[in-house]
């Protein structure tokens, strides 16, 4: 399910990038398509392109793509930056003056209260309103430790201490990325401008490449540079989309091989050749899920949908990775309680929160069966995870210390990890 998630806002993006460089637009035909059926096909194409590679490319693949990309993105990032700022001769003063001028908002674009924390004359709709930036950055913050396609990168490192040692880095790289997106943001409302932005595509998931453009037609001569600086940019993306697709389709496939086919349903008696089929079997039949729910999801910004696939991973995963590494009474019953306890509430909250229905830009904008205020989940279903994690293992008998103490010292010193 946090895969699914994920997967979607990837899908998304890439639609959304593939639309861009093909020129397609609302008003717009394409091969005698609409822009909207257009769109569509793309998110297929490149869906199907994408999972194709992770089933040919294997851990292998997916890991050096994932260090190319690493380096594509904080290189293009920096020179995106760099130009940016040196546009407004690394005045930031101005930068946000003209962010805010071309935003179409005014003042407004840099005040708290236009996403979040809306002041109205209904209490409760400031409150939801408040209550929502907070749910959302809980969820973020707590979510990372439950990405699955981040805890498998701990079995491609060979001792504790590389484990260790590649998380400060991978903590290092990314707090500089998102520093990066500040001007990114910024400069992209400025020298774009949020008409344009939302023209191309009306949740604004192609503002990064339309300010590569913009910046290639400033500094490297014209519409053939734009051209081209936008063309190395969306090759970035692409390279950044293929490595998290990667990653989060191998994460779920080898979890329904390994751990549900072969524990579960074989109780250990699979071959390795049956594991290997049922996980590229696995790898379509997840990959084509996402494909059919981002088509529905093409109005939704990708960082919103990023946000969900975090609150569910911090009310499903992350309460049971806790309690195991600090609860000695944690148990078997109560990692099941907590996991399907924590997944059950995120995904009911999200069907039934504005994010599917009841909003111009939810994914069904003309039904209407939400109840739940929120557009993120994490508030409550993260709470609702632990508790549920706690239920279940104070009603259990099962304990186990002799297992717990071997747990601790392996987490603590590495010893015993291979």
């Amino acid at each position: 399910m946090v895969s699914i998630f994920y997967l979607i806002a990837q899908m998304v993006g890439a639609g959304a990038l593939v639309s861009l460089l093909l020129g397609i637009k609302p008003g717009t035909t394409f091969l005698g398509m609409d822009a909207d059926t257009a769109k569509v096909a793309t998110i297929i194409l490149v869906g199907a392109l994408m999972i194709v590679y992770v089933v040919v490319g294997g851990m292998k693949g997916t890991t050096y793509v994932q260090i190319v990309k690493a380096f594509l993105l904080m290189t293009g990032a920096l020179v995106m930056t760099l130009l940016v700022l040196a546009h407004y001769k690394f005045n930031l003063s101005t930068l946000l003056g003209d962010a805010a001028q071309q935003s179409g908002k005014g003042e407004a674009f840099l005040q708290p209260g236009l996403r979040y924390g809306v002041e109205t004359a209904s209490a409760s709709a400031t409150f939801y309103s408040k209550m929502d930036l907070l749910s959302l950055g809980i969820a973020l913050v707590l979510g990372t430790a439950g990405l699955p396609h981040i805890l498998t990168r701990f079995y491609t490192v060979p001792t504790a201490r590389v484990a260790r040692k590649s998380v400060l880095w991978a903590i290092g790289i990314i707090g500089v990325f998102y520093l990066f997106t500040l001007a990114l943001g910024f400069g992209a409302a400025a020298l774009v401008g949020g008409k344009a932005i939302t023209a191309q595509d009306k949740a604004g998931n192609t503002a990064a490449p339309q300010l590569a453009q913009a910046l290639g037609i400033d500094y490297l001569g014209g519409d053939t540079g734009g051209s081209v600086l936008l063309a190395i940019i969306a090759a970035v993306a692409f390279a950044t989309i293929l490595a998290v697709v990667a990653g989060l389709t191998l994460a779920s496939s080898s979890s329904v091989a390994h751990d549900f086919y072969a524990s579960v349903i074989k109780r250990g008696q699979a071959g390795e050749r049956d594991e290997v089929r049922v996980a590229r079997i696995s790898a379509f039949v997840i990959g084509a899920v996402a494909i059919v729910l981002s088509i529905f999801a093409q109005s939704l910004n990708v960082a919103f949908l990023v946000a969900l696939a975090f609150a569910v991973a911090a009310s499903a995963n992350l309460p049971a990775i806790l309690y195991s590494l600090f609860w000695r009474r944690f148990n078997t019953a109560g990692a099941l309680w907590s996991i399907y306890g924590g997944l059950i509430a995120a995904v009911v909250l999200v069907f039934f929160s504005p994010v599917v229905s009841g909003s111009a830009t939810a994914m069904f904008p003309d039904s209407d069966w939400h109840w739940f205020p929120l557009s993120n989940p994490g508030i409550i279903s993260i709470p609702i995870g632990f508790l549920c994690g706690w239920i279940g293992t104070v009603t259990s008998k099962e304990t186990d210390a002799d297992k717990y103490a071997e747990l601790e010292v392996r987490s603590l010193t590495g010893h015993g990890a291979h």
